[in-house]
């Protein structure tokens, strides 16, 4: 099924990206105070996985809004990236992070009901790529690319968002191992979701 071809495809799309682009506004808003200027504070929400995913889960559907195709990897990969984002949070950092206020709000968004309506989304209206194990590769890249990015930064400020890419704790062993492992989860869980996907597919 072509993920233009329902109706409701690009409405949701909208909504989608509407919701995740306005989390991470709302939230470089309320970090203001602290950062000082709009630039600081978007640059520094970056050192997180949570707002890259977020970040490209509202261009990804902002441009299938307008009515522009992305390959199925591409947004398999997305669908991916925000479930891992859920699981991890929700598995090993929440009971760390307690937010307040609006921070609250935004919180749920970034962590759970982007991801959610996102990966709904692709199950409804994604293609599935004519090559799966190609489609389990792509969604490895993201999380390699991040961590690079994130030991590059760590490095030059100290400062490292997740404690297994912590090189300082870890060294580098550990760290590879941590990587690794990091990869196949997000292969494994982009194999479990093509699997939900067929099946479902199977029944419509």
């Amino acid at each position: 099924m072509d993920q233009l071809s329902s109706p409701l495809a690009r409405p949701a799309a909208t909504i989608i990206a509407v919701a995740a682009l306005g989390a991470l506004a709302l939230q470089t808003t309320l970090n203001l105070e602290r950062d000082g200027s709009p630039v600081v504070s978007a640059g520094l929400l970056l050192r997180f996985f949570t707002i890259w995913g977020n970040l490209a889960a509202g261009l990804v559907m902002a441009w299938i809004a307008l009515g522009r195709r992305v390959a199925p990897e591409i947004v398999h990969a997305l669908a991916t990236a925000l479930a891992i984002v859920g699981l991890v949070y929700w598995l090993l950092l929440a009971g760390m992070h307690h937010p307040e206020g609006l921070d609250r709000i935004t919180n749920q968004f970034h962590h759970t009901l982007v991801p959610l309506v996102t990966i709904v989304w692709w199950l409804a209206f994604g293609q599935r790529s004519a090559k799966a194990m190609h489609s389990v590769g792509v969604v490895m890249i993201a999380p390699v690319a991040y961590a690079v990015f994130a030991l590059a930064y760590g490095a030059a400020s100290g400062f490292y968002a997740y404690f297994f890419l912590d090189a300082g704790q870890l060294g580098w062993a550990q760290l590879a191992i941590n990587i690794g492992g990091l990869a196949m989860l997000f292969a494994l869980v982009g194999a479990l979701l093509l699997g939900v996907k067929r099946a479902i597919n199977a029944r419509v």
